[in-house]
């Protein structure tokens, strides 16, 4: 846990034409990635964003199930932003094209990345 009491570390940055967010942490819960989530979803709402770039920083990933929810969930707080994943975790990969292909079912404009360079290609293009 860090100062703020969440398992996780959560970090903006304002760059041109998009917001960039971190979340790091060693685990997940579906409570501790509603909370980041819905942060995320109200700085972007705050900030009038269009464009997320969303890094994940977490080695591991939600129960199917967990995920399918969640996913959902995020979908419901971001509306009609344009998001680029980027996951750091070759080991995950299956599970975040599972999260993915969630939301893009679900009409999300979600893609998901290796690097920050890929992800804002997409993002911008």
């Amino acid at each position: 846990m860090n100062d703020t009491g969440n398992p996780y570390q959560l970090t903006f940055e304002q760059r041109p034409g998009y917001i960039f967010a971190r979340v790091r942490a060693a685990t997940i819960s579906r409570a501790a990635a509603t909370r980041y989530l819905t942060e995320v979803a109200e700085y972007c709402a705050a900030t009038g964003a269009k464009r997320l770039m969303l890094e994940r920083d977490i080695p591991v990933m939600l129960p199917d199930s967990d995920l399918f929810f969640t996913t959902q969930d995020f979908l419901a707080m971001i509306g009609p932003l344009k998001v680029a994943f980027v996951n750091p975790h070759l080991s995950i990969e299956k599970e975040m094209e599972f999260a993915i292909m969630i939301g893009t079912n679900r009409g999300a404009n979600y893609n998901l990345f290796h690097s920050e360079a890929q992800a804002e290609r997409w993002l911008m293009g």
